[in-house]
Order: structure tokens, then sequence, then C-alpha cells
């Protein structure tokens, strides 16, 4: 059988795998090289080649493999190096170069995107809404000789990411190696990546005077929670202006330092947080023409980047508790993000062809196990010499290509799964012979 029917095989029955392909050959190609060569500061590429690492990760990341261990086994041929240089590059990654990659990603998406006539969602006319927040790595294994006589978890480093809210990818990241450093600490790394007319949304911890004032001399706009330690002066008299799905709504001028007054919407909710807050405060300093309530929707819309944080967690392999040292645990977390943005851009091509309320209906985890389960044999059956033949030559031509490979995906199979409303648990009684009960039992005592 030719390689080109094999190919149409996988197109008809597995078309996911084929979409994958075509997405990471634009954001995992050699010019992750050139990245690599223009960001970093101490490291080198001799045998080892920085896209080779990245590619082995993302076997981790993407399912292929359960550890780096076993992805240096399947791939070992193609490395050429021993198992120790392997691990010694992986410590060594610089948190410039994994910036450096998830913002290639970003751009290199971008460009696909456009490319199938992807139009960004607008939160508000006329402004580049990002959404910030920080991802603590949670506790990992203590392996390291200095972990091993404590019970303390070890903590790996936090990655503040920002997410484009209108394609929804993550377009920039900060990494913090230091497990107790606050988040704060890379607020002057972002300002200098603010632009005029972006909308930054962020919850209450990055509510600071600096902050907010950093954000408006940019020309910027700002939409954050109001922290307990940022007091201000109130204005006049609080108005109400409508209410929302989740509460009353309010409005008052707040001044925060002399020449800088802000807007504060109050949201009177009508159930609590998870917290328990009955009533928030919002500031932000967008022109009156935009509206109170839209405000409000805005900054509950923020939730969209812990849903990015949720997809990588859930469907993808973010962390591996193994890996001690930060370099290495922020780096897997950053090709989890270069594989959030790749797989925005598969849902993307679904959407395109079978429309944007279907595809809302598709499961993120069925989606990922089918490309776990399919990809490798995608490799083995088509050589990479046989799929440079095979699909074309320029983006135009792959996306082309790819919008008609989706057309072929099999909605019917990766719906999710709807459950009705969740009921209270039932009170649990302790049983009078300890800790334990026999399940058989207790099947006994039903009939």
């Amino acid at each position: 059988m030719s390689a080109a029917a094999v190919l149409d095989r996988f197109v008809q029955s597995r078309p996911l795998a084929v979409l994958t392909r075509l997405i990471l050959g634009e954001v995992a190609s050699d010019e992750l090289d050139e990245v690599f060569e223009r960001s970093r500061t101490r490291g080198y590429q001799r045998d080892l080649l920085y896209s080779q690492l990245a590619c082995a990760i993302s076997e981790v990341v993407l399912g292929f493999c359960k550890s780096p261990n076993a992805a240096y086994n399947k791939l070992k041929e193609s490395l050429t190096v021993s198992k120790t240089a392997f691990y010694e590059k992986l410590k060594r990654v610089e948190p410039e170069v994994c910036r450096a990659s998830v913002q290639h990603s970003y751009k290199q998406c971008c460009k696909m995107l456009s490319t199938i006539g992807f139009e960004p969602w607008e939160y508000v006319a006329g402004y580049n809404c990002k959404m910030i927040d920080g991802n603590h790595l949670e506790g990992c294994e203590n392996r390291l000789k200095e972990l091993r006589t404590t019970w303390a978890k070890a903590l790996p480093g936090t990655a503040v990411v920002v997410l484009d809210a209108g394609r929804q990818i993550p377009q920039d990241v900060f990494l913090i190696p230091d497990g107790h450093a606050q988040e704060r600490t890379v607020f002057d790394q972002i300002l200098e990546t603010i632009e005029p007319m972006d909308l930054i949304v962020a919850d209450s911890h990055y509510c600071t005077i600096k902050f907010t004032l950093g954000i408006a001399a940019a020309n910027a706009c700002f939409v954050i929670r109001q922290h307990g330690s940022l007091k201000g002066h109130l204005l006049g008299e609080r108005q109400f202006v409508g209410t929302t799905d989740t509460g009353k709504v309010y409005e008052q001028a707040l001044q925060i330092t002399e020449g800088f007054v802000v807007r504060r919407i109050t949201i009177e909710l009508f159930e609590p947080t998870q917290d328990g807050d009955t009533t928030i405060h919002i500031l932000c300093n967008l022109p009156k023409r935009v509206s109170a309530q839209r405000i409000a929707e805005v900054y509950r819309l923020r939730h969209d980047i812990e849903h990015i944080f949720y997809l990588a967690t859930t469907t993808l392999v973010c962390e591996v508790p193994g890996l001690n040292y930060p370099s290495a645990a922020l780096f897997v977390f950053c090709v989890a993000l270069m594989a959030i943005n790749c797989r925005q851009v598969l849902f993307a091509l679904l959407a395109a062809s079978h429309g944007d309320d279907t595809v809302e209906k598709i499961s993120h985890y069925s989606i990922a196990s089918e490309i776990a389960n399919s990809y490798d044999g995608l490799l083995i059956a088509i050589t990479e010499e046989e799929w440079q033949r095979l699909t074309p030559t320029t983006l135009a031509g792959r996306m082309s290509y790819a919008l008609k490979v989706a057309q072929q995906f099999d909605i019917s199979r990766h719906k999710k799964a709807v459950r009705g409303p969740k009921k209270p648990p039932p009170k649990k009684t302790a049983y009078k012979n300890g800790t334990h009960v026999s399940v058989q039992k207790l099947l006994n005592q039903r009939k």
C-alpha cells in the first residue's frame, strides 16, 4: 500500500492525529533552535539540540510517554546523547528560553488562526484583552539529596501566564523559580510588555498602586478586583446602575493617588463566592462608554485563564512529580502551554468546519486521549520524508488541507458527558467495626 493511501486512511479514521501533526510541524520545528540562540544567556547546543529536547518533553506532556526517562528511551537513537547528558540539559533550560518558546508558539499559532480566517473575540470594543494569573506548581517528590531528610514538600516555582483572551491562547509567561517568591516580583517585567489599548484583567493579587499606575501610564486599561490593602478615597455617592446574572451592580469613583481617579464597580452577589464573599469591588479605568455591567462581566470572564490551567492539568501532563529542579519543572509547564496553543488551533479548525456551537460540546479529555493513542501510529506509518512529500509546502496550503481533514472529524465520538445537577452528599456515619467495610456484605444486604 502506498504512503498516500495510508495517509488517506488516517484522514478518514483518525483525523485528529493528522491535524496534530500539521499543527505541531508549525510550532515544534527547527525554528526552536533559532529561538534558543536568540534568547539564551549561558546555554549552548552541541550534540543535543534544543528542538530535540522540546520534542522529547512534548512526548511526556501529550501523554505519549509516562516520564522523561521513557521519552529518552523512545527517542534514544535520534537524540545521540547519553541519558545523563539529556537530564543535565533538561535541568539547565533557562527561563528566558522557556519564555521565548511560548512566545514563538503564540506567534506561529496566530499565523495559523489568521490563515484559516479566525476572528478574535472582542471583550471590549477597541481593546486587546489580556488576562493575567499565576500558576503555582505543586510540590514534587523529594528526590534531591537535600530533600531526603524532610517531610516538607519541594516547590519548583511559579509561572505567571498572560492569556490572549480574544484567541484564548497563552501569549507570554513570566517564570519564578523561587517557590516562596510572590507573583509581584515580576510586575515590572509585565509592565514592560503592556501596549497602548491593552485591557489587563486580573485578580486582587495584582491590585497595587504601582501596577495600576504603570498600566495607565502605558495608555492601557485594567479591570482588577480591589485588594483589601489598597484603600484609596471614595468620591461622591455610590450609584445603582443595574443588575447582571450574578448580582446588583453599583458604581462610584475612587481616588487612588492625587490625580489618579478610577471607577469602582461593586457587585452585591445573589450567591456568595466559594470564599464566602457576598460583595466584590472591581477597579478599572475604562471610559464611561463601557457600562459597569459589561465591566463586571469582563471580570467574571477572567476565569477563562483558570480554565486554561485546568485543561493543562487534566488533559496534558504539565507537571512531572520527579523533577525537582525548577528549570526542568518550569520548562515542562511551558511546553504544556505550547501544547495548549496548538490545541486551541485544532479546535479553531474544527469550529471552522463544524460550527462554534457544535465544537463547544466536544470533550477536551476525549480529544487528548485519541491523539495520545493514534499519533505514534501516524509517525510510524508515514515517515517524515513521505509526510513532507504528501502535504502542501506553504502555510496557506497546509491550513487549507487541515480544514479538509477537519471535515472528516466525527463529533459524535467525542461529545462531553452531560450530567444532571449535583445532589448534596449523604451524611456519613462511622462503622462499628472500625475503618474498613466489606463491599460484598453490603451487596448481600441489598438482596
